[in-house]
């Protein structure tokens, strides 16, 4: 399904330019999805602390039983993997998440309803210093419990009780329209500034546009018609091009020289150089809009003089 999934929206992408399409939470929570679903024990604290923080602030997302399940499972199993290993069975590499487990005291009561949290934790510590002590039972515990108790029925509970979470959490925050978001905004300016900062690398966003772009949600732009006058208010005064006839004689030939100027149209006289003969004259033409531009050329013949 995932592979279906991932073939629809196109090759992956660098968390950077991810960072250009995705809102941070939903972006957050992908990749805390992807965390339980590839079980990737090792950032399970991680997971452990955002779901604690979550539901400390909206506590609604979860009942108090699934809130407890769902932390209190995450650094278990956390602690269960360190065990595992010979290179972090080590009581100074797990203290730290059996402090964090007896933070959390107070969640174990939820399920068995003990009024004494130091009993209802006392199982579970008493399990992982009796793993950290005997190597031998460690082998055993592995071996023989932990796939029947905190195998793949274990894992499917994880994974349940995360989705739930991050279903939960994603309805809680509504995607805005533009123009509410816009209305969101105070400090218009330095929000632009730092906006814009994440585009300092214009590859990033080529990268999004290329490959995420759907142009069949585009109607056709010959569709709009907006008649904005903006072209014609930036338009510059009319513009005439004059051309300066001259008749130059070399080799008992005359030629008929013609130079290029353009001036502005506006009430001005057309200058022509004075040669003395009545056959020298000066045209005004359309010319383009294109200024400060200048040409010289044969525009008669020659004849002999």
């Amino acid at each position: 399904m995932d592979e279906e999934i991932s073939d629809l929206l196109g090759p992956t992408l660098p968390l950077s330019t991810l960072r250009l399409l995705v809102p941070p939470i939903r972006l957050v929570s992908a990749a805390i999805w992807q965390t339980v679903e590839q079980k990737i024990v090792s950032d399970y604290g991680l997971l452990e602390e955002f779901v604690f923080m979550v539901t400390e602030i909206v506590p609604q997302l979860l009942s108090t039983k699934q809130r407890a399940e769902l932390i209190l499972g995450l650094r278990a199993r956390l602690i269960l993997e360190l065990c595992r290993s010979e290179e972090t069975a080590d009581l100074q590499v797990i203290q730290p998440h059996l402090d964090r487990l007896q933070n959390l005291r107070s969640l174990w009561n939820v399920e068995t309803d003990n009024p004494e949290p130091e009993v209802s934790d006392s199982h579970f510590m008493g399990l992982v210093h009796n793993l950290l002590r005997d190597p031998e039972e460690r082998k055993n515990f592995f071996q023989d419990v932990f796939p029947g108790d905190f195998g793949p029925t274990y894992d499917k509970a994880i994974q349940t009780l995360m989705w739930l979470f991050l279903s939960r959490l994603e309805k809680l925050l509504p995607t805005h329209s533009l123009q509410q978001i816009a209305a969101l905004l105070r400090n218009t300016s330095s929000v632009l500034n730092e906006c814009m900062e994440t585009f300092a690398q214009p590859e990033e966003f080529k990268i999004l546009l290329d490959t995420q772009k759907d142009l069949s949600q585009l109607e056709d732009i010959e569709s709009y018609v907006i008649d904005s006058g903006i072209l014609s208010a930036l338009c510059l005064p009319p513009v005439e091009r004059v051309v300066i006839v001259n008749e130059q004689t070399e080799s008992g030939l005359v030629y008929t020289v013609c130079t290029e100027m353009e001036v502005e149209s506006e009430n001005k006289e057309v200058y022509v150089e004075a040669t003395g003969n009545p056959e020298v004259h000066a045209k005004p033409v359309v010319w383009s809009r294109q200024r400060g531009e200048s040409r010289n050329g044969i525009c008669g013949g020659y004849r002999s003089r």
